[in-house]
């Protein structure tokens, strides 16, 4: 945005008095002549009209080269440019019930604009009684929290929340889902990262009695899971809408028809010896085949593994690490079909635990290795936060394995074991999980 100052009135045109002062020159100079002519000789009377007429010319023509002049040009004032001097600003996720009254909306972003606030989106879930608001607004880093929750409040919300969003949230709701259900049916994402990617920061848990009906109830959600048992959700100072479990009811539906009908993503994985390889993902009726492949490895090589001679609980301990709600588990075959290898990445909230098992005779052939950097390229996909992982301190080859996928050794919980951990940054273009 510029100013004007300084700008000249119009210029005046040839009319007007100055006009009046030509025809006035040339009457003086018309007359002085007639009276010389009249004469025969010069008289003071005719020198005076032509002396007369002819400054009354010359003032006139002096006159219309000023207003010929081009007129100077307006001094242009550009405003400063204070980008660098303006307050930072944050975008903050707000939610808020409210009544279903006309202008309600209205007032609370009035409310958002007194604390220099710039609406970005804005969604409204019908409930019982009123709605739900959810809006995304940019702020002055100094409006906080308290001063957003207290804009809201003021304006009539009611069970208000505020939390920092990140800049991927801008993606309207339609284009978000969209692409988390994409990533599903490709075999690129999991049912607990859709969920979290569409409902935002949920805690997720699974449950293995699934006789439950499905459903919402304030802050917690139940759906049935893909594959067995159940998924229990909840969130932090806001209550689910039927909107909301509606959405996550579709996401849980369409993995579980994914899972059914669709090929999952299978892919090679190529040995340091040149061996082609099979890598795909594994879930509860995988158990057989995971069982017999425990058999095939020695008690050494699962010790190493579990701590133990085996997991924990026995099948029950392998179906737990085959449900996809739990983790992600992934399989190495051989031109036969036969596993020889196994990883398992097992959520903790928003970490979660690598670990791996090579059958004995397949060791040392960077199989381990390979299938160790697809489970951290996984967990970066999914929105992970951090992968983690315990070893022996004698165990060096799992040592050299995680120091090849990124992972540092960064303690001693135990004595004679070693813990290992890599911060994830999430993957450009993807939502990060909350």
């Amino acid at each position: 945005m510029t100013q004007h100052r300084g700008t000249p009135a119009a210029a005046p045109t040839r009319g007007g008095w100055t006009r009046d002062v030509v025809e006035l020159a040339l009457l003086c100079a018309a007359a002085g002549t007639a009276h010389l002519l009249a004469t025969g000789a010069p008289t003071t009377a005719s020198v005076l009209l032509l002396a007369f007429g002819a400054l009354l010319a010359a003032g006139a023509a002096v006159r219309c080269a000023r207003v010929r002049r081009p007129a100077p040009a307006a001094e242009v004032v550009a405003e400063p440019d204070l980008g660098e001097f303006a307050e930072p600003r944050a975008l903050w996720r707000l939610r808020a019930s409210v009544t279903d009254d006309p202008g309600r909306l209205a007032g609370i972003a009035a409310g958002l604009a007194g604390l220099g606030g710039d609406i970005r989106t804005v969604h409204v879930h019908p409930v019982a009684g009123g709605a739900v608001d959810e809006v995304l607004v940019h702020v002055p880093t100094s409006a906080g929290e308290a001063d957003l929750v207290r804009a809201v409040v003021d304006a009539g919300g009611r069970e208000v929340t505020a939390r920092p969003a990140d800049v991927r949230e801008l993606d309207d709701v339609p284009t978000r889902t969209l692409h988390l259900a994409a990533d599903l049916v490709r075999g690129r994402g999991d049912l607990v990262r859709a969920l979290r990617g569409t409902l935002g920061p949920v805690e997720v848990r699974w449950q293995e009695d699934a006789t439950g009906p499905d459903g919402a109830d304030g802050r917690w959600l139940r759906l049935t899971a893909p594959g067995g048992g159940a998924l229990v959700l909840e969130r932090a100072g806001a209550a689910f809408t039927p909107a909301e479990f509606a959405r996550a009811r579709a996401m849980a539906d369409l993995a579980a028809t994914c899972r059914e009908r669709l090929r999952p993503d299978v892919r090679e994985l190529v040995t340091t010896g040149g061996e082609a390889l099979t890598l795909r993902a594994a879930d509860r009726a995988d158990l057989e085949l995971v069982a017999e492949f425990h058999a095939r490895c020695s008690a050494a090589t699962r010790y190493r593994r579990y701590s133990s001679p085996g997991p924990a609980g026995g099948e029950r301990g392998l179906l737990r690490l085959l449900t996809p709600a739990l983790g992600r588990s992934l399989l190495v075959l051989d031109a036969d079909g036969q596993v020889v290898a196994m990883g398992n990445l097992m959520r903790d909230g928003t970490t979660a635990e690598l670990a791996l098992l090579v059958r004995d005779d397949r060791q040392r052939g960077g199989i381990g290795t390979r299938l160790a950097a697809e489970l951290v390229a996984q967990a970066e996909a999914d929105g992970t936060t951090a992968v983690w992982a315990h070893t022996r301190v004698d165990d060096t080859a799992i040592a050299r394995t995680l120091r090849a996928a990124g992972l540092k050794l960064v303690g001693v919980p135990e004595p004679g074991e070693w813990s290992w951990s890599r911060t994830i940054r999430p993957a450009a273009g993807r939502t990060a999980a909350a």
